[in-house]
């Protein structure tokens, strides 16, 4: 039985806590909370409140977001003791900060994952193991809220299955539209050949998340707004892939059952490529 603990904001993690209550071996044991008062005490089931420092003592694994001042500290005291960590944000972390966290999490166990929910999906469980390389990828997600920065991390991690995210060549391109709208346009090529383009921002009223993959006899069409799945103009079979949970792969890698997956070496691979987009993004950010 692994003993569980939560730090940071009740409403981010209260919907990971419950999705963790639901496997066997986890025992959550309290939360150190961050927030008001009437946050603190939100939580739909019984939690004990506990200080940080005596939290991180007891439990085996701790469920963190962005909330707590000094995060890298925090992490890094973890990290040192071997406890496994699950952040369910991308954390706020420097690249000097992220590469001394991945160095300590290799020399004490400690599994780190970060949140990677659409690699967890039906539809993208499916696409990493059907899909063909070499392939050209179109990835289109426009939604309201959230920063450039995120929106990158989100479908970064979200293909590391199929291409990986180590590109060999980057380009970028952003303009601003209509009423404070803006689109952003990156292109990652990889050493298979595979192409990976990226369109994201904030467009009025648009709510749109699609993926089209050109690859050798295949055309893939996936439409995660309209829930619509389809390869080669037929609706592709998800029942198999519907069970994938992104909590229980963290607790099975911990048990050494399964890789590790979108670990801090992955989101360290990516803060490197977003920071190399961002540069190319500079040149448009007086338009």
């Amino acid at each position: 039985m692994m003993n569980v603990g939560l730090i940071g904001k009740t409403a981010i993690l209260e919907p990971h806590a419950l999705k963790l209550k639901e496997n066997s071996s986890v025992n959550i044991i309290g939360k150190a909370s961050v927030g008001s008062h009437t946050q603190l005490n939100s939580f739909h089931y019984s939690v004990p409140e506990f200080n940080r420092v005596e939290l991180v003592e007891r439990a085996d694994v701790i469920l963190m977001d962005n909330s707590t001042p000094n995060a890298f500290r925090l992490m890094q005291e973890m990290i040192k003791k071997s406890k496994h960590i699950f952040c369910t944000e991308h954390p706020a972390l420097t690249i000097d900060e992220c590469t001394e966290l991945n160095k300590l999490a290799n020399e004490s166990g400690s599994v780190v994952q970060i949140t990677n929910p659409y690699y967890f999906t039906p539809a993208i469980q499916w696409m990493n193991e059907s899909v063909h390389t070499p392939a050209f990828i179109e990835y289109s997600n426009f939604e309201p809220g959230g920063t450039a920065s995120e929106s990158l991390y989100t479908m970064l991690l979200m293909l590391l299955g199929i291409t990986g995210i180590s590109p060999k060549k980057i380009g970028a391109v952003a303009f601003p539209g209509f009423n404070s709208s803006r689109f952003s346009n990156v292109r990652l090529e990889f050493n298979d050949a595979s192409v990976i383009s990226l369109n994201y921002g904030k467009l009025e009223s648009l709510n749109d998340f699609k993926i089209r993959i050109y690859a050798d006899n295949q055309f893939v069409a996936f439409n995660f707004t309209q829930g619509t799945f389809l390869c080669n103009n037929k609706a592709v079979n998800l029942d198999r892939y519907s069970g994938t949970n992104e909590f229980d792969h963290f607790v099975q890698t911990i048990e050494k059952k399964v890789k590790k997956n979108s670990c801090l070496e992955d989101y360290l691979i990516a803060m490197h490529v977003v920071q190399k987009i961002n540069r190319k993004l500079m040149q448009f950010s007086s338009l």
